[in-house]
């Protein structure tokens, strides 16, 4: 079973650093995945020892890192809104873990006992499942792809996948337009400054169904003068 337990820890945190390329801010889930790869290295490493490992250790861990994971997660997915590969990650982790947990100590438990765990292991399954609807399938990350532009700006990182105009041009919401707003008229400045003018008449022009620089705060609209400025000071 370690090397079960080795496996899945591995296998996550491989799929969760690939995954976050996806992220605007991928540091969180790489950070999360390299974590789950250390974890599943040292069990690799205590499953060569002379000494076994106890049988509820490795559960014991799983479900502990999968707890805090969904709560550090459930934060990233909605309060920040930088990330959303955590929480399910950590939510699988935590339904091994428990199941794993209780499958060890399942012949000793009473009749009450043995209903309790199920409908508990039932509750956690159920929690998992809505953590990947709520972040995997409608999750969305429109502000933080803006803060993520911002940033690249100030970088001086524009182009290629990973740069501000890409970030900017993935920060839009249906459902939140003053987030468009934002987006646009960085679009528009950034276009300006480096003087493309068909990306600029068609961002500008989109940012003037949504009312103009108007609508969109002066905060805002500094904070991108300030990086293109930094730019040409460069």
């Amino acid at each position: 079973m370690t090397l079960l337990y080795t496996g899945i820890s591995i296998v996550l945190g491989l799929i969760l650093i690939w995954m976050s390329k996806n992220q605007p801010f991928p540091e969180h889930s790489q950070k999360f995945g390299f974590l789950l790869i250390v974890l599943g290295s040292l069990g690799f490493i205590a499953e060569q020892a002379e000494r076994e490992v106890g049988p509820t250790v490795e559960p014991l861990i799983l479900t502990i890192l999968g707890g805090l994971g969904v709560v550090i997660g459930l934060i990233h997915a909605i309060r920040t809104r930088m990330d959303v590969l955590i929480a399910p990650f950590s939510g699988f982790l935590l339904v091994v873990g428990t199941i794993s947990l209780f499958s060890n100590e399942w012949s000793s438990l009473s009749n009450f006992e043995q209903i309790s765990a199920f409908v508990l292991i039932s509750l956690i399954i159920l929690l998992n499942i809505y953590l990947v609807f709520r972040t995997l399938l409608i999750g969305k990350l429109p502000l933080a792809w803006s803060q993520s532009g911002l940033r690249q700006l100030r970088r001086g990182v524009i182009f290629g996948d990973r740069g501000a105009i890409s970030c900017f041009e993935k920060a839009w919401d249906v459902d939140e337009e003053h987030l468009n707003a934002m987006a646009y008229s960085a679009l528009s400045l950034i276009h300006q400054h480096f003087e493309n003018e068909e990306e600029y008449k068609k961002w500008n022009h989109r940012l003037l169904e949504l009312g103009g620089f108007e609508s969109v705060d002066e905060t805002w609209i500094s904070a991108v003068k300030d990086g293109l400025n930094k730019l040409s000071n460069d």
